[in-house]
Order: C-alpha cells, then sequence, then structure tokens
C-alpha cells in the first residue's frame, strides 16, 4: 500500500478542503406547553386550500358503507306455477276438442258461431269473479263476499243499471266500496278472520238487495237500459286481459313483496305500515268492484226477464242442472293453482281454468241427456263438483310444497379465538433430574 499525503501549499500546510454547509437556524420549540405554539403554525398542519383533493381524487379507496338493512324474505319460485298452467293448456285443449266433437248433442240445431258466443257472454262475468276471488286469495284475505257482491248488481237493474247505465255503474262502485270498508273494518280493527268477516258482509249484501230495489237515498229505480252487445267472444276477450294483466302484474318483485307483507299483516305475523294498509284497502275494493261488475255486465247487455235477477242470473249458465257460482269460483281459482295462503298467484291460469270447468260440466250434461236418465246425473254433478274442488286443493297444496323458496346456504360458524393463558404450573420451570448424579 502506498502512502498519499495530503496537498500543501506553498508554506507547508495542509490545504483545509472542507467545505461550511450553510442552513437556516434550527427552530426551537416553543416552552409553551398544552399544544400551543406561541401563534406560529406546526410543521404538520395540512393545507386549508380548497384544492385539496378528495381520497378519491387522490387515488385513495374510500371504505364502503356497511349495508345494515334486514335482508327480504325469500320469494316463492315461480316455474312450477308456469309448468302447471301449460298442462291446463293441454287439458283445456283436449276439453274443447271433445265439445266440438259432441257439438250436435250439446248446441243442437243452433249454429256453433251463435251457441259459442252466448257461451262466451255469460262466461265472461263468471270469469271477473274467479279474478275477483283471485285477487283476494292472492292478498292473504280471502273474501267470500265476492259472488253475494256479484248477484247484488244483478238482483236490483233498476238501481245498478237504470235509465242510465253509467249512473248505475257509479251506484255500482259505490256499493263495492261501501262492502270493502265494511270488511276491512271487521279484519284490520276488529280482527276477524278474513273468511268469517267474508260471510258477514255476504249476510250483509244479501240482507241490503230487497232494501234497494226501489231506490235508495232518493233515487229512484226505473227501467233498465240494455247496451248493444260486443258480442261474446269480445266480452270474454275483455275479462281474459284483465285476468292475464292482474297476474303479470303479479310477477313484478316489488308487488309480490307488498302482497306478502299484506299477507303477514293480516294473518298478525307482520307490521301493519300506512303503505301496507293501504295496499290491503285498495286490494279488497278492487276485488269487491270487479264482483260487482260482474253482476253489472250480466244484466247490462242482456233481457233481465229472460235471464232471471239476482243469483238466478248466474244460474242461468249453459249447464243443464243448476250449478252454484261459489262452487264454480272456488273450482277455477284452484285448479288454476292459486295459492289459499296467499303465497302465489295464477298468470294465465284463472282463464285457462275457468274454461276448463265450463267445458268439463257443459260435457257432464251432455252425458245425461244422451243417458236419459238427467236425474241420476243431476245427483251426482254435487259429487262431481266436490271432487273438482277436492282436486283444486291438493294441486295448490303441492304447487305450495314445491315452489317454496331455496333455502339460504348455511354460513359457517365463526370460531372465537382464545387467548393464550400459560399453565399454572410451577414443574414447568424446574430442572430435569441428571440420571446420572447420585441419588
Amino acid at each position: 500500500m502506498t502512502y498519499v499525503p495530503p496537498e500543501r501549499d506553498g508554506d507547508g500546510e495542509e490545504l483545509d478542503q472542507t467545505q461550511k454547509l450553510t442552513a437556516a437556524p434550527a427552530q426551537t420549540l416553543p416552552s409553551v406547553g398544552n399544544g400551543d405554539l406561541g401563534g406560529q403554525a406546526a410543521p404538520f398542519q395540512p393545507e386549508t386550500s380548497a384544492t385539496v383533493p378528495f381520497a378519491s381524487d387522490r387515488g385513495e379507496v374510500e371504505a364502503a358503507p356497511l349495508d345494515l338493512a334486514e335482508p327480504k324474505p325469500p320469494r316463492d319460485r315461480i316455474v312450477f306455477q308456469l309448468i302447471w298452467e301449460a298442462v291446463l293448456v293441454l287439458l283445456t285443449a283436449n276439453a274443447l276438442f271433445m265439445v266440438y266433437q259432441r257439438r250436435d248433442e250439446i248446441f243442437g240445431d243452433a249454429s256453433i258461431t251463435d251457441a259459442v258466443d252466448e257461451h262466451m257472454a255469460l262466461l265472461a262475468p263468471v270469469l271477473l269473479v274467479a279474478v275477483a276471488m283471485g285477487l283476494s286469495l292472492r292478498f292473504g284475505a280471502v273474501n267470500l263476499a265476492v259472488p253475494a257482491l256479484a248477484a247484488l248488481a244483478a238482483s236490483a237493474p233498476g238501481l245498478f243499471v237504470g235509465s242510465d247505465p253509467w249512473i248505475g255503474l257509479g251506484f255500482t262502485a259505490a256499493a263495492a266500496a261501501a262492502a270493502a270498508l265494511v270488511f276491512v273494518l271487521l279484519v284490520l280493527a276488529l280482527r276477524v278472520p278474513p273468511w268469517l268477516a267474508g260471510i258477514a258482509v255476504a249476510a250483509g249484501v244479501l240482507a241490503t238487495a230487497p232494501l234497494v230495489e226501489d231506490g235508495i237515498f232518493g233515487y229512484g229505480s226505473s227501467e233498465p237500459a240494455v247496451w248493444d252487445s260486443p258480442g261474446g267472444v269480445w266480452l270474454l276477450a275483455g275479462a281474459a286481459v284483465v285476468a292475464v294483466g292482474g297476474g303479470l302484474l303479479g310477477l313484478v318483485p316489488g308487488l309480490r313483496d307488498r302482497m306478502s307483507a299484506v299477507r303477514d299483516a293480516v294473518d298478525g305475523s307482520g307490521e301493519r305500515g300506512a303503505a301496507t294498509v293501504f295496499a290491503f284497502i285498495g286490494a279488497v275494493f278492487a276485488s269487491s268492484f270487479l264482483a260487482a261488475c260482474a253482476g253489472f255486465l250480466l244484466t247490462v247487455f242482456r233481457d233481465t226477464e229472460e235471464q232471471g235477477e239476482g243469483m238466478f242470473a248466474f244460474a242461468a249458465l249453459p249447464f243443464s242442472f243448476f250449478v252454484t257460482l261459489e262452487l264454480f269460483v272456488l273450482i277455477a281459482v284452484f285448479l288454476a293453482g292459486t295459492s289459499p295462503r296467499g303465497r302465489r298467484g295464477a298468470v294465465f291460469g284463472t282463464v285457462i281454468a275457468t274454461v276448463l270447468v265450463w267445458t268439463v260440466y257443459v260435457l257432464w250434461g251432455s252425458y245425461a241427456s244422451d243417458a236419459g236418465d238427467t236425474d241420476r246425473f243431476q245427483q251426482w254433478s254435487g259429487l262431481l263438483g266436490f271432487g273438482m274442488l277436492v282436486l283444486g286443493l291438493v294441486i295448490a297444496a303441492a304447487l305450495d310444497r314445491l315452489g317454496r323458496p331455496k333455502e339460504r346456504p348455511a354460513e359457517d360458524p365463526v370460531q372465537e379465538i382464545q387467548p393464550f393463558e400459560p399453565q399454572q404450573n410451577a414443574s414447568l420451570f424446574e430442572p430435569e433430574p441428571d440420571p446420572a448424579a447420585p441419588r
């Protein structure tokens, strides 16, 4: 290694090559306590300018807000309902084909077009009553007064139709509103079960029918006018549009949740908020008004002297025997797949099931005429209705079972971490004895 001496000047002194750094004097910490800096700004104080960007502008990720809302209850699956309605289409098509094959025994010498048109004109009001019953069932509050409201509108045509059918339609809506108000008060205020409240309202409607035949509130009844019928096909098509439109609206998720809330409020398992109460009132009025309109349509397009009044107007259905409107409607509603518990409603099923029940009764009447023993067939007709009603209830219960929502996967239980606790054993710290040591 070679030694390199430092540079020297002419006098032999070493050159000082160090440079003095010039820096600002260090700030002395103030002697004022309690966080007071003596009026000076803290060195770590952030800039207070409005140009300081937010965390999102600086590229920082903000914490997501916690969702503390309660999860909504799962909805029933509708796929099995649609599958059953497709089966109903096949069954109804087969029944209609059988009616066509026996058209001479059923319709006689009349033209098949005119005969079918008359049947459809009678079937349209029945379909409206079935839609009204299905609507009340969908909201979890079955209204058994629905057929009685249809009979009320047909029992006093001088008031509910009159010389000006539009005024009569107003009276029809007022009667439906009054019946709906009584039903709502019984269910919500007095906590009466809906089926019992419906029976009470039906009794009141039938008791009121004789009192309004001659008028009400100073408005006298008049000779009912008759509108020109657009044809049975158009009447049934209009009723079918109402039924299918209501079924499609029932598929909207928000409306399904509201229906479920109303159902829970009626049976007492849910809260009775303002929105739920108003939805229930609207549903009851819509159901009552549809039923009352059925009686109005049955009267305004036909001659009451030929068809009779009240429930006998519906007894003029094209069957060779009498079948009650209540039984017909309940069979059609449950065969359509409507849930008795209000969990699910039909989409196209109400229209299809109504036509299917109609064809079954028409075929039954034609077979009775061929057998020549009409009395025996009429005796068995009640059992036929009971069998179809039980079949509808079984189908509705099966769809309730199959349409249950999928169960959510169970979350893994969180295991609590226990803090470490040393064992309180003094022997852990004692030295092990030496086996070679003398004892």
